[in-house]
């Protein structure tokens, strides 16, 4: 219902309109969920069941699809029988805490409200603030109280645990369809026309390259490395105790795939299914053929910010089928056993490899650019990233590749017939898209995704020329050095022309927004108006001072500056949160939330900026108190060394320190990657004196002190000095070792 008026003003010839509207707010209608049933659930004769089906008949089928079908038809019946699917109603409901005696109350305090405004009266109004007061007393203790036994309740269970933190921040946590596309130049709110155009963004989202480069680029394939005669490599049979070991780890929370084998149900009968599934995957290796469910992916659109009508906005999440990842993780830890053990992979390459990681790589990279400019050389560097990478692998190439490394006939049918005929779905809401073939890219969600990337692009390291480089699966950074800026920039442009050819033959298109120079300088002079290092387009890279590489913020002068800036507004926002619903929180949960959400943070890339100043590294101090208060209710006024023992854990520095120990015995155990082992060395004994059996380093030499805080000469500086009081003369464990360093690092009061 509407009302409206025209106001005459003595002022204007224009008169003023007004219109107001009378209504209620849209009542957003139930949403409807299908899922499995567990109200009659009973788990001992679910298995009795599974326990009678004769699974030993899966061993006469000669058909990989014929024994899917045997084992999918036999376990779901059973499986339905006991779990069918219903239909739950989720209500809109963001407070659930919210009783009807406060909406008795929250009705009172409104009629005292319009009471007060009707009358004038001081007195009425006095006696609605009381009620609002009391209201909102009432309410706040009520959340605090309604939590406070959740949290109570949720004991060891971690899912349950986030779900509730989560659902303190009064969003809806679950996945929604968009509520409008932009298509064209037409918007549409039509459900099943978004959820099929945003599958095929989706299922087309690698096609990039194709669309933006000349045909004669598209059909060139790079030439694959000359390397000397490959090991040979064949799949080895699996066993049924990998696959129960696999299937006991299983996630029970994670979704079902459009299979619907819920990883609850396979982590429960295990011991029953492990067998047959055994021969399942056995037989795909014997026939080279993978079952087209095991191929079929459903993907659930997650909006990541900005602008809400642009598919663009949406990372799709695969959820791939339970069991195909199993198979995935045997096949994949049979192929990098085989890459490892032979050093198949280039060195330089530290995405999804054991004992290789952002720390690891960085701490590479800037031990590079640390040595060169305590030189007094100019460095610089070009970080490159790749617009889709993942989802741009040519098949084609992939195989090429497999096959050079030695691949045999067999391995390579497999994995033909692995990334033929995949299809994906976009569900959300209850809808499901039609199926759309992808063609390209590797698997999102897989378990073999990463690993195959890692070798789609393993060659890439050989052209970096005269300059260094790294990669992070698609991260890559090409640097270099030497006595001149123009030399410098002369070499890391001959070097970034042969990547982006490497990358165009791969068929890998750069993301030319976030592909960006840098040039590291301390204290030469720069020039007044840099070389411009240009792409093959003729665009020139932008010079920037700060880049975020692999987690951690560069900048030109290596202060880390912008990095602990970063960091400090992080764990403050999130500080803050924790102390607005503080009355809601156990003490247990409490302590958890900063162990699980702080400090990982704080730990994070710890001993790449320890060589920070101490001025950056006290603002890390400031709000890691704050987190201690927000545990232990203690006053602002107490003292730093009084809030580390009412928790019991160390300062920043120890825990920094600690990290920092724990990397150098790693790297003497020969547990990190080759590229940071060779940076130290072990120093031979030259006297008979007993010091001279403790197991010391070489220091290297350094012409600064910003050269002494590079990995090379720290690494040994400072494990030199632990061993005057570690005293350690043959290598022990690293559980003995950690020990060992827990007694020798702890904070001792020196405040005055």
């Amino acid at each position: 219902m509407y009302t409206s008026a025209v106001f005459n003003q003595d002022l204007s010839d224009h008169c003023l309109i007004a219109c107001t509207r009378n209504g209620s707010a849209v009542k957003r209608p139930p949403l409807i969920t299908v899922k499995r049933s567990l109200k009659h659930f009973n788990e001992q004769a679910f298995l009795i069941n599974l326990a009678l089906v004769s699974w030993k008949d899966i061993d006469l089928i000669p058909s990989v699809e014929d024994a899917w079908l045997f084992f999918l038809n036999a376990f779901l019946t059973i499986l339905n029988k006991h779990a069918p699917f219903k239909k739950f109603r989720t209500r809109n409901r963001y407070s659930p805490w919210f009783s009807p005696d406060l909406t008795a109350l929250n009705q009172h305090k409104n009629i005292l409200w319009r009471s007060a405004l009707a009358s004038n009266c001081p007195r009425d109004m006095q006696l609605f603030r009381e009620v609002r007061n009391q209201y909102t007393q009432a309410v706040r203790n009520a959340k605090a109280s309604f939590f406070k036994q959740k949290f109570a309740s949720c004991n060891s269970n971690s899912k349950k645990f986030w779900d509730i933190v989560k659902s303190m921040e009064n969003k809806n946590t679950s996945s929604q369809l968009l509520t409008a596309l932009r298509i064209g130049n037409s918007v549409t709110t039509d459900k099943p026309t978004i959820i099929e155009n945003v599958n095929k963004h989706f299922s087309t989202a690698g096609h990039a390259f194709h669309l933006t480069t000349p045909t004669a680029f598209n059909s060139t394939a790079p030439p694959t490395a000359t390397r000397p005669s490959l090991p040979h490599f064949s799949f080895s049979q699996i066993h049924s105790a990998d696959v129960l070991k696999e299937l006991q780890n299983l996630d029970p929370y994670k979704s079902a795939g459009l299979d619907n084998l819920d990883p609850f149900f396979l982590k429960l009968s295990a011991e029953i299914i492990a067998t047959p599934i055994t021969s399942l995957f056995n037989l795909s290796f014997v026939s080279s053929e993978i079952h087209i469910d095991w191929k079929a992916a459903a993907v659930i659109p997650l909006f990541k910010g900005g602008d809400t009508l642009d598919p663009n906005c949406n990372r799709p999440i695969s959820i791939l089928p339970c069991l195909s990842k199993v198979f995935e993780s045997q096949v994949n830890k049979q192929i990098t056993n085989h890459f490892e053990s032979h050093r198949t992979l280039s060195a330089m390459q530290s995405g999804f490899r054991a004992g290789h990681g952002c720390t690891s790589a960085t701490l590479k990279v800037l031990n590079d650019i640390v040595t060169a400019i305590d030189k007094k050389q100019y460095c610089a560097a070009v970080f490159i990233d790749l617009a889709k990478a993942f989802d741009s692998v040519n098949h084609h190439i992939l195989i090429s590749r497999l096959s050079s490394l030695g691949f045999s006939n067999d391995c390579v049918a497999w994995f033909t017939n692995y990334f033929s005929d995949r299809v994906q779905c976009v569900k959300s809401e209850g809808l499901l898209s039609g199926p759309l073939a992808v063609s390209m890219g590797v698997p999102q969600g897989s378990i073999l995704g990463p690993t195959l990337f890692s070798v789609y692009i393993n060659d890439v390291a050989l052209d970096a020329g005269e300059s260094l480089i790294h990669l992070y699966a698609d991260d890559t950074i090409l640097y270099t050095s030497g006595p001149s800026l123009d030399t410098v920039l002369t070499t890391l442009q001959m070097s970034f022309n042969a990547i982006q050819l490497s990358f165009r033959g791969l068929q890998l298109l750069r993301n030319t927004s976030k592909t960006k120079c840098m040039l590291f300088n301390r204290s030469l002079p720069a020039s007044a108006r840099l070389s411009s290092i240009t792409s093959l387009d003729g665009s020139d890279l932008e010079f920037v001072d700060n880049y975020k590489y692999l987690g951690v913020w560069l900048d030109c002068k290596l202060s880390f500056q912008t990095h602990i800036n970063h960091f400090q507004s992080k764990v403050k926002s999130r500080i803050g949160f924790l102390f607005r619903n503080k009355a809601s929180f156990t003490h247990a949960a409490k302590h958890t939330l900063v162990k699980l959400t702080i400090l990982p943070i704080l730990d994070f890339g710890d001993v790449i900026y320890k060589i920070a100043s101490n001025t950056l590294l006290n603002k890390l101090d400031a709000v890691y108190h704050g987190a201690i208060r927000f545990v232990t209710k203690a006053p602002y006024t107490t003292h730093h060394c009084d809030l580390y023992a009412l928790v019991g854990w160390p300062s920043l520095h120890n825990r920094r320190q600690t990290h920092w120990l724990q990397v150098i015995y790693k790297t003497l155990l020969g547990k990190v990657p080759p590229y940071l082992r060779s940076l130290v060395t072990i120093a031979a004994p030259t006297c008979s004196m007993r010091s001279s059996r403790y197991i010391s380093l070489v220091t290297p030499k350094a012409n600064s002190s910003f050269g002494r805080l590079s990995f090379q000469f720290s690494a040994a500086s400072d494990w030199n000095e632990l061993q005057k009081s570690l005293k350690l003369e043959t290598l022990i464990s690293l559980t003995s070792f950690k020990h060992q360093l827990s007694e020798q690092l702890t904070d001792h009061c020196t405040c005055t």
